[in-house]
């Protein structure tokens, strides 16, 4: 078999279990990781060789790019500095954080891994969460703001997590620093550029052939090269996909490219389709430490406790912030859906390579892929039923503790 032919298997096995995801009204994530699987190495492992697998993945890194760069083009900096809001980021942040990082720790991972477990349980999806908000007609809700900057919130987050993870996963502790001055400095570059820039580009992305998305892709792979080579010769990580959210955020600004966010989405979908076929083409299922019990225990342990957090988080912001513990359970609801970013996250530390440093690599890649396959089809749920969920809540809060809603 050839390139072409394990594309063919690639494309119509996700365009197979998308179509029915949709008809059946549920995520699509975990279609497509679970695709991978059955096609994989885990599977029948119908990929011809190791270098369509290299090939498939190195696709999927395009959609991982893809994807923090139309973040970057949604991105608002505006009410970052709001304390209503950063009391909800850090609350959302403190409460769901610690159920993973305390978890792991429990079940033998070491701080590293906890750390990585518990910066995977902690962020929602982001896609899932936003189009279930529009699809169910609830962006006329209360909370509905509250919920968009949370995702905003965990965005920030992650581009953070993602710089002190491949700096501790590539180097060690003491090359945070030089890491994270890099990043920034690279970053300050990039915005500065576009800038001083926009005036020159802003014709080019009005033009009618292939050269606006020439130039955002040479854009996107020259600055993400430009890290790479940064990162040889100062000896430390610097995220490419963390450059791709800042270069987002500078183009957002030039008026003209907003013309071309169809045709971003368009590829952005894409790749990011063969990203997750491809995380779930490499995974293969082993239980590592723990027998199969135990990780069954383990992992319902994970999704229990994590949808527990997204609750008790939701309804100490829904008390803040609206005054009404029933809102601040929907906001719970709402926010309990996994996917992109769990695997994206998980992905990028394992593309680092210091495995020596992950000695339970199979077991926090085990439970990651089946927590973000199970709550991605859960919290589609939590998420289309959160007000009809929040009131039977409210039921059982007035009967255990009446007083608790005033």
């Amino acid at each position: 078999m050839n390139f072409l032919l394990d594309l063919a298997i690639v494309t119509v096995s996700c365009l197979a279990l998308g179509l029915t995801s949709k008809y059946l009204r549920q995520a699509s994530i975990p279609a497509y990781i679970i695709a991978g699987i059955i096609l994989g190495k885990s599977g029948f492992d119908l990929i011809s060789s190791d270098a369509s697998y290299d090939f498939i993945s190195w696709l999927g890194k395009i959609g991982v790019i893809l994807l923090l760069f139309y973040i970057g083009l949604e991105f608002n900096y505006k009410g970052i500095k709001e304390p209503r809001r950063l009391f909800a980021g850090c609350t959302d942040f403190a409460v769901n954080f610690s159920v993973g990082f305390l978890l792991g720790l429990v079940i033998g991972l070491s701080l590293l891994e906890a750390f990585i477990l518990a910066s995977a349980v902690y962020i929602s999806s982001s896609a899932i969460v936003i189009s279930s908000l529009i699809e169910n007609k609830r962006l006329i809700y209360p909370e509905a703001e509250t919920v968009v900057w949370l995702m905003v919130f965990e965005d920030i987050i992650l581009a953070i997590l993602l710089v002190v993870l491949t700096s501790v996963m590539a180097g060690s502790l003491a090359m945070i620093p030089v890491s994270l001055v890099a990043t920034l400095l690279l970053i300050v570059f990039i915005l500065a550029l576009i800038r001083r820039l926009s005036n020159f580009i802003s014709p080019l992305f009005e033009r009618d052939d292939e050269i606006p998305i020439l130039l955002i892709f040479a854009l996107i792979f020259g600055f993400s090269a430009l890290a790479y080579l940064m990162g040889i010769l100062l000896h430390c990580h610097i995220s490419e996909v963390i450059v791709a959210f800042f270069l987002g955020s500078a183009l957002s600004g030039v008026k003209s490219f907003r013309k071309l966010f169809g045709t971003i989405i368009s590829f952005k979908n894409l790749f990011l389709t063969i990203f997750f076929f491809s995380f779930g083409m490499m995974f293969q299922l082993q239980f590592a430490t723990l027998n199969s019990a135990d990780f069954i225990i383990a992992l319902l342990a994970l999704i229990i406790l994590s949808i527990l957090g997204k609750f008790v988080s939701g309804a100490i912001i829904g008390k803040r912030l609206h005054g009404s513990l029933e809102t601040g359970l929907r906001v719970g609801a709402y926010t309990t859906p996994r996917g992109e970013f769990s695997v994206v996250l998980i992905m990028i530390v394992m593309e680092i390579g210091v495995l020596e440093l992950l000695p339970s690599i199979e077991l926090l890649l085990s439970l990651v892929v089946a927590y973000v396959i199970i709550l991605s089809i859960t919290g589609s749920f939590f998420a289309k039923h959160g007000d009809k969920i929040g009131k039977a809540m409210m039921v059982v809060v007035n009967k255990l503790m009446p007083q608790a809603h005033r």
